[in-house]
C-alpha cells in the first residue's frame, strides 16, 4: 500500500490500459522451459520500475538459491539477480 493507503500500480506499463493495475499478484516471470538439470530458459522477466520486458533465464545454484539473470539479445548483455528463498 502507497502512502494515501491505495495499492501501487503498475504506473510505468507501456500499455495504457495495464497502468491500473495492482503490482501486488503481477506477473513478473513466464514461459520458461527447462533445458537442464537446474537451468531454465526462453522465458521473460518484467521489470515494474521501468515497465520493460526482457528475456531470461535462470539457474538453481543451491536448494535456496536462484540466479536469475534478465538480458536484451544475448545472455552476455545484461543483469543477473540472486534469489533466496525465505524459511
Amino acid at each position: 500500500m502507497s502512502m494515501a493507503g491505495r495499492a501501487k500500480v503498475d504506473r510505468n506499463n507501456p500499455d495504457p490500459l495495464k497502468r491500473k493495475q495492482p503490482l501486488l499478484g503481477l506477473q513478473l516471470l513466464g514461459s520458461f522451459r527447462q533445458t537442464g538439470d537446474r537451468l531454465w530458459e526462453e522465458g521473460f522477466v518484467y521489470d515494474p520500475k521501468n515497465g520493460k520486458t526482457y528475456r531470461c533465464k535462470m539457474t538453481l545454484e543451491k536448494e535456496d538459491t536462484l540466479s536469475v539473470r534478465g538480458f536484451i539479445g544475448f545472455s552476455l548483455l545484461g543483469r543477473t539477480e540472486t534469489w533466496t528463498r525465505v524459511k
